[in-house]
């Protein structure tokens, strides 16, 4: 098979390497070796035969004598971690949730340094330095990045066409579209925060990254710039102006989940969505089913006070080691495992929207559809880190107070229960504290 098939079909007949009895009779024969643990977060049983066919049975054979055990823990990872690892146990293979949760647990001396590994295996050479530094506290490496993530516009590519639409760089082109679509009662944003309202901030991404502009919010990340400049606020105000028009679908907005509105988005009830990477998780089965053709382009430019294009970068999680794990090496090892190219290239060809590491050196193009517009779109986000037109996610670079406040300070806005000026007063208020505290993490100096 030219790539690796993730379906139910093909793990029961042992396609990904391993039949489901096996997995299990694996797992409990792991119990007696001696054992590295790894918690991962939620997986389709597909995805968990995957896994662990393809890292820890790997990582296994070339460690006689050690056994990795993965452990999917669902949605309760996080919660589940910073109760164990406060308690000095857990696994020794740390999941976390990017930059911002990494370096919660650094503060709490609940991680291992990493230095001695990344120049014993040479990650400085296989990794983006920018995604790489991301992972670094006071200087100290202590995560490598699991998933890198960019923000772009996807698009039903088959309703564009059909509509003479072609895809917007600039606020003009947007709004143009978005109107005419509401005109043709297809709402334009395919959105929704049902059970996860921290996509509420998304947009506040895509606004203060590509209307007030990057280098805006590097300053104002640094402490040289207040979240209550004009260029911030009126960026909000553009955000409410969306809402109000409909632009986000109304009260529906709070009944679907983002999948879900991808969904729609297939079928033409909706145009766009300004989504990040992880999306390409739904894409093959959204898709499919409608037989429409997805396109994505970089995100508008809509003001001039930003340049085009710009990619909202983020790293949504990040691999660490417990800093009470008794075998260190090993878990260094399985890291070394995770960012190896052809690792990479095989889990990632049939799990879209995760695993996306940073690496310098790539597979060659698929040749799949889906899987090469994944691609393609990886080749944008190396050449942006490069060319310095990246921007800033808040789940990666603001401090958690900060950004969990944003999460639901938008919807407040939305709703019409304060301005777009209280909002940035209250983003300010809390940043201003939390960099007062030491909390706020720089990001690296602009290139």
């Amino acid at each position: 098979m030219s790539k690796l098939d993730f379906t139910r079909r093909a793990v029961l007949q042992g396609t990904v390497g391993m039949s489901i009895a096996a997995l299990l009779a694996r797992t409990v024969s792991a119990q007696d070796a001696k054992a590295l643990s790894f918690w991962y977060e939620g997986a389709t049983p597909e995805q968990q035969a995957a896994l662990i066919s393809i890292l820890a049975k790997k990582f296994e054979e070339a460690n006689p004598g050690t056994a990795l055990n993965i452990e999917f823990r669902g949605a309760g990872l996080a919660d589940q971690l910073l109760v164990s690892l406060a308690a000095n146990s857990g696994p020794d293979l740390v999941l976390t949730n990017g930059p911002a949760w990494t370096g919660r647990f650094v503060g709490g001396k609940r991680l291992a340094p990493l230095d001695k590994y990344a120049a014993k295996f040479g990650w400085e050479a296989k990794i983006d330095p920018f995604a790489l530094s991301l992972g670094k506290v006071d200087g100290k490496l202590y995560a490598l990045p699991k998933t890198q993530e960019v923000q772009v516009l996807y698009f039903n590519k088959t309703l564009f066409d059909k509509n003479g639409y072609v895809p917007p760089k600039t606020n003009a082109e947007f709004t143009k579209i978005a109107d005419d679509m509401l005109s043709k009662k297809i709402i334009p944003i395919a959105s929704g925060n049902s059970g996860a309202r921290y996509t509420n901030r998304h947009y506040v991404s895509v606004i203060w990254n590509c209307y007030s502009g990057p280098e805006a919010v590097y300053e104002a990340l640094i402490g040289k710039r207040r979240w209550t400049d004009d260029v911030f606020v009126d960026g909000i105000s553009m955000l409410k102006a969306w809402w109000d028009k409909g632009y986000f679908g109304g009260p529906r907005y709070f009944s679907l989940d983002s999948q879900q509105a991808f969904t729609f988005m297939a079928a033409g009830a909706y145009g766009m969505a300004m989504q990040g990477t992880w999306a390409f998780a739904w894409v093959p089965e959204s898709f499919a089913k409608t037989g429409a053709e997805l396109g994505y382009t970089p995100l508008p430019q809509f003001s001039e006070n930003a340049p085009y294009p710009v990619f909202p970068y983020g790293i949504g999680s990040h691999i660490a080691i417990n800093n009470t794990s008794k075998n260190k090496d090993a878990a260094a090892g399985v890291m070394d495992l995770m960012v190896d190219p052809s690792f990479v290239s095989t889990i990632s060809n049939g799990w879209q929207g995760e695993w996306d590491i940073p690496l310098l050196k790539t597979g060659p193009e698929p040749t799949d559809p889906i899987a090469k517009l994944a691609h393609d779109i990886r080749t944008a986000t190396a050449k942006a880190l490069a060319e310095g037109t990246y921007g800033y996610t808040p789940w990666s670079f603001w401090p958690p107070k900060t950004d969990d406040y944003m999460k639901g300070g938008i919807e407040e806005v939305w709703l019409g229960s304060i301005t777009p000026r209280q909002f940035c007063e209250n983003v300010d208020k809390v940043f201003q504290e939390e960099l007062a505290a030491r909390v706020v993490t720089f990001p690296p100096a602009r290139s």
